[in-house]
Formats: C-alpha cells, sequence, structure tokens
C-alpha cells in the first residue's frame, strides 16, 4: 500500500483497512506531517499502525529532523537505510532538493547521490524497491502543470544504474501517475491528503500498479 503526502491528514486513514488487509506493507513516501513535529507525527503514524501491517516511511521536505529520528526509532525509515521483506530490499532517501520558498528537510544532488549509495552497500543482490520523497528528474512525475521537470538527477542516475524495480516518490501533488526509467517502473501515488493512493504488486517477474482514489 503506497502513500504519500499526508500532510497530518489522518481522518480518512481507516477507510484503507479492507486495502491494507490484502497488503504486505504499507510504504509512506514522505512528507507524513506538515512542517510538524512529533505531536502530529505519532496521531499519523498511530493511525498507519492500526492498519496491522509493516512500515516502511522516508521523511519528506515537509518533515523536520525529529521526523526521520522518530521512524527510526520505530524501525520504519529507509532514509540511509535498508529494510529487507519478502525477498525484496527497500532503500531510500528523504527530503527534497531545494524549494522556492524554504522548507526543514532540504539537500542538494551530492548528498542525495552519497545517502543512495550508501544504503545500496547494504544490499546483497535483493531486487529493490527505491522509496524517495523527491522523483527523478525528466519523468512525468516531476513536471510542473507547465511542463517544467523539477526532480533529482542523482535519484534519476541511482535507478539508470541499479535497476530497481519499483520506485516510489511522491512530493509533486499535481504528477500523480506512472512513468519508466529503463526497466523501473515509477509511481507517485498522489497526496493521500486528497485521498489518492496506490496499492502495488510485486511479482517474480512483473510490477503491477493500481492507482486509486478514497
Amino acid at each position: 500500500l503506497l502513500l504519500a503526502d499526508i500532510h497530518g491528514h489522518v481522518k480518512t486513514m481507516p477507510r484503507l483497512s479492507a486495502e491494507a488487509a490484502g497488503c504486505d506493507a504499507v510504504v509512506l513516501a514522505g512528507d507524513i506531517t506538515n512542517f510538524g513535529r512529533l505531536q502530529q507525527l505519532v496521531p499519523v503514524l498511530e493511525a498507519v499502525e492500526a492498519l496491522g501491517k509493516p512500515i516502511i516511511a522516508v521523511p519528506g521536505n515537509c518533515d523536520p529532523a525529529v521526523i526521520d529520528t522518530e521512524l527510526q526509532r520505530r524501525g520504519y525509515s529507509v532514509h540511509a537505510n535498508v529494510i529487507l521483506l519478502n525477498d525484496f530490499a527497500f532503500l531510500g532517501v528523504g527530503g527534497s532538493l531545494p524549494c522556492p520558498g524554504h522548507t526543514p528537510n532540504e539537500a542538494g544532488e551530492s548528498v542525495f547521490q552519497d545517502i543512495l549509495e550508501e544504503a545500496a552497500g547494504m544490499t546483497h543482490g535483493e531486487p529493490t524497491v527505491l522509496v524517495t520523497h523527491q522523483p527523478s528528474w525528466g519523468t512525468k512525475l516531476d513536471a510542473t502543470a507547465d511542463g517544467r521537470h523539477t526532480g533529482s538527477r542523482a535519484i534519476r542516475d541511482f535507478i539508470e544504474r541499479h535497476k530497481p524495480v519499483l520506485a516510489v516518490s511522491g512530493h509533486m501533488h499535481e504528477a500523480v501517475g506512472t512513468d519508466r526509467i529503463g526497466p523501473t517502473l515509477l509511481v507517485n501515488p498522489g497526496p493521500f491528503r486528497n485521498g489518492r493512493y496506490a496499492v502495488a504488486d510485486l511479482l517474480a517477474d512483473a510490477v503491477n500498479i493500481a492507482l486509486r482514489t478514497l
């Protein structure tokens, strides 16, 4: 079950219970809070935990540093980390490139590159799922309404070299959908605060995505 850009909105989370029952994990692709600290994060995590599935997450640019600290403490974070689940290695990086207005969790391309390579070094040949908040550069998922690309070249380079089976991102609320870079399927499930989410079916030889709205 793929969620991104929750921004603290948990009122509709219980409506995912039936959907989550058929899933192996819930993936959170950043902006779990809306510039909130633990008092906003905890209700979100409690709502996701109530779905009864393992949680895999990265922070977004609107999530202060304390958010990833808590995700790490609970064992959910794949920011500069790897979680193994059902023979897949989930790894990632949180935050975004610098935004037009300052947000609390921004970084440059070299930071993304270093973190992703560090995480890749923790894998042992498993098929990988990349979880980022920032989308990769030059796809449908990083395009603004006027067609400008705003994604990360470092993330794209990582995808081209390491070929994860799936790359999940968020950040661009208007760029809901799927795309491909070589064999890697890309997905932005859309902002959950607007009721958007997705379900990924990871098979031995294919990945299927269903984009859904509450």
